[in-house]
């Protein structure tokens, strides 16, 4: 993507994987720098395979004007002096790594012209003395001061934009491993069919900073942070999969918060480590699993139970105990509290998932399950909730000894693996889709405000650039997406008219109706799958019903629906031939080409706004194209109002920034007292005297429907 391009051409992008000798390695790249190669150079990667064995790569230049050069660091082991002749262990080494990178390039059909390929692979061995240079046919042995004297490619033989792409693809290991959707159905040229395949096809490629997320090892901590839809689920994915091939002895764990991730990690993990070595991964050292876990799938603090020997608590006795917000927190800070000082030492690497979604004890929990020097990787999502604007440093994240220093600090430098990784760009929404969501999430265009940054300089760090006026407090100003946050394919591939579509209905059985039509019509005339579409519930507390409803609005349509938890596995959100219906909770961490999102009034109201308009917000940024956002009554009429004025501005967002007073009353004030307030009311006595009764009751007692409505109803992970 275009991301991309301006490595090949300017500079040298080094990207660090797992590698063996740091000293060789550093000579090796500060070479590479004095030599002026440009493009990117890969370190430790990739893994490959020929003749059945795995064949570990020390590093491989892609560039415009020098092509693929694959180089051995370590195979030369004769002495220093003078030599005349390269060794047959190194011309072996030589021919080995050019079999196993000609043989993976061969297989992409972008990559061949005619019978050969588009490029001329080199390989290089790196030769201790710095001017020494011998060639031998195909092979070369090479001092470090001798690489500027490597071949230059023919101005008339450099590869074009396209032809790098896939270049670096295919070395990502990403090329082939695009989602599973052949999209054989696809005939028309104008169909939102045709264009998700494209932008499927597009996306294919790693961005420059998702390449250094995924592929960049730090033989300990490292975060990876961006913005919802930066690709951190696929970073993470991929990194776990490059070092379970690479170091298949080490015992890797993988998890989340969102249970509903089981699917997508498992699957995105076994095409990736398939793609690498043609074979299936070693489900007996590579672990997927949930950050709690319980009776049905394991988990993280589970299995550190048993070890540990203390009690396990499920949701239920956590929250009774600590609170539905603390449960985790409570029953973490327990297992750690029976470990002591204490560590388990279980994993070699951790990585986990929804960082954000998580609390501090169970970061400490995993410091203690994972062996020195702590190989854990957390994706954080930066700003995934309008209102949360700290993002807990490493400190926090995983405390201090006893002398107060932190166990866990993070730093970047020069030409060494990133610690701290930023994805800046979103490729879950359009840029249109995302503003507005933006718009109606903060209530731009809503009287009274929602909700606001208390630092105005956090719009910079969202991705916003400032188009006139002054960002900051009492003043007027006008923000729009900043380019270089934006995907070009969305421009060429979607228009904002199609993309974003808002609907006051008559009444909720008008909204299904029309619905389901209109899924009916995506399917079978805009060339869409069952598996394209995610219809999401606002309302937690009323999603069963109304799943049930909108259950046969489908079938009335002559379509096939599921409610994951419900009518399938929670494990399962999308599967062929059934449109997936899910509340909130269990949208997060999952996204769609096309969005539903139904009964959209509810995001509106006199108390709890600001957690309705989160709750819009994250439901709207779980579409990757098109979304549609629907209601009805007067609640949905003042929604679309504003939706329209984001359109109106131009996907532009204009208002005036409150005084700084404003800003941090708009911020930290709490939904909780207007909610507490209301449920004073009449209309929950019932609800209330049920409660009580079920205090009264010990939790085992409760019929099991009964616990499994509640938990449905009260924890965000069901």
């Amino acid at each position: 993507m275009d991301d991309i391009l301006p490595d090949f051409d300017r500079e040298l992008d080094v990207i660090f994987g797992e590698f063996r000798d740091q000293n060789v390695v550093q000579s090796f790249v500060q070479a590479a720098r004095e030599a002026k190669f440009t493009g990117t150079l890969y370190i430790g990667y990739p893994v490959l395979t020929v003749d059945d064995e795995r064949i570990e790569f020390d590093a491989v230049l892609v560039s415009r004007d020098r092509g693929v050069i694959v180089f051995d660091l370590y195979s030369y082991d004769g002495a220093a002096g003078v030599v005349t002749v390269i060794p047959a262990n190194v011309a072996a080494r030589q021919e080995q790594l050019y079999a196993a990178l000609y043989n993976k390039l061969n297989s992409f059909r972008e990559l061949r012209r005619g019978r050969t390929l588009i490029v001329d692979l080199i390989t290089v061995t790196i030769h201790p003395v710095s001017d020494t240079r011998i060639e031998e046919e195909e092979s070369r042995l090479v001092g470090l001061r001798c690489l500027n004297r490597l071949p230059v490619v023919a101005s008339d033989s450099r590869l074009d934009d396209n032809e790098l792409r896939h270049l670096n693809a295919a070395i990502q290991r990403i090329s082939n491993l695009k989602p599973a959707k052949k999209r054989d159905n696809v005939s028309k040229r104008n169909s939102k069919g045709a264009a998700i395949k494209e932008i499927e096809r597009q996306i294919a490629n790693l961005d420059l900073w998702q390449k250094r997320g995924s592929i960049e090892y730090v033989n300990g901590p490292q975060r990876i942070r961006g913005l919802a839809g930066s690709g951190k689920t696929v970073v993470l994915a991929l990194k776990a999969a490059y070092l379970h091939v690479k170091r298949p002895d080490w015992e890797i764990a993988v998890t989340f918060n969102t249970r509903s991730l089981y699917q997508q990690f498992e699957a995105l993990i076994n095409r990736f480590v398939f793609a690498q070595i043609g074979e299936e991964p070693d489900w007996e050292k590579i672990h997927v699993l949930h950050a709690w876990g319980g009776s049905e799938r394991s988990g993280v603090y589970l299995h550190a139970t048993s070890k540990i020997g203390c009690a396990y608590r499920d949701f239920g006795s956590a929250a009774r105990l600590y609170g539905y917000d603390a449960a985790f927190d409570g029953a973490c800070k327990e297992a750690l509290a029976a470990l002591g000082n204490n560590s388990l030492d279980i994993y070699d690497m951790m990585l986990i998932d929804e960082a954000q979604d998580l609390p501090a004890s169970f970061f400490q929990l995993a410091y203690r399950l994972t062996k020195d020097p702590k190989r854990i990787i957390w994706a954080y999502d930066d700003l995934q909730n309008l209102g949360d604007t700290h993002m807990p440093s490493a400190a926090e994240l995983f405390g201090t000894d006893r002398h107060g220093r932190a166990l866990v600090s993070l730093r970047n430098e020069e030409d060494q693996p990133q610690q701290d990784i930023v994805l800046p760009r979103c490729y879950r929404n359009p840029p249109w889709t995302l503003v507005t969501a933006h718009g109606v999430g903060f209530g731009i265009n809503r009287i009274p405000l929602v909700q606001m940054f208390p630092d105005p300089s956090l719009w910079r760090r969202l991705g916003y650039a400032t188009v006139s006026g002054d960002l900051s407090y009492d003043k007027d100003v006008i923000l729009e997406r900043n380019p270089k946050s934006i995907p070009e394919f969305f421009a060429r591939l979607l228009t904002p008219e199609d993309t974003l579509y808002v609907k006051t209905h008559e009444n909720a059985s008008d909204q299904y109706r029309w619905m389901a039509e209109e899924i009916k019509r995506l399917i079978e005339e805009d060339e869409l799958d069952h598996s394209d579409i995610l219809i999401v519930i606002p309302n937690v507390k009323q999603s069963r019903s109304i799943s049930g409803t909108i259950l046969n609005a489908l079938r009335t349509a002559g379509l096939q629906g599921h409610v994951p938890g419900q009518t399938s596995s929670k494990d399962e959100v999308f599967r062929p031939g059934s449109i997936a219906i899910t509340h909130i909770h269990r949208a997060k961490g999952n996204e769609a080409p096309v969005v539903f999102v139904v009964d959209a009034q509810f995001c509106e109201g006199s108390y709890g706004i600001k957690r309705r308009r989160n709750i819009l917000f994250t439901a709207i940024t779980r579409s990757r194209a098109w979304t549609y956002i629907t209601g009805f009554g007067e609640a949905m009429t003042r929604i679309e109002e504003e939706i329209v004025a984001v359109r109106d501005a131009q996907y532009k967002l204009a208002f005036h920034y409150p005084t700084r007073e404003e800003a941090e009353r708009l911020a930290v004030s709490s939904d909780k007292t207007q909610t507490d307030s209301a449920l004073a009311g009449d209309d929950f006595d019932d609800l209330r005297i049920a409660l009580k009764k079920a205090k009264r009751t010990p939790w085992d007692n409760l019929p099991a429907d009964l616990r499994r409505d509640l938990l449905e109803v009260y924890d965000p992970n069901s």
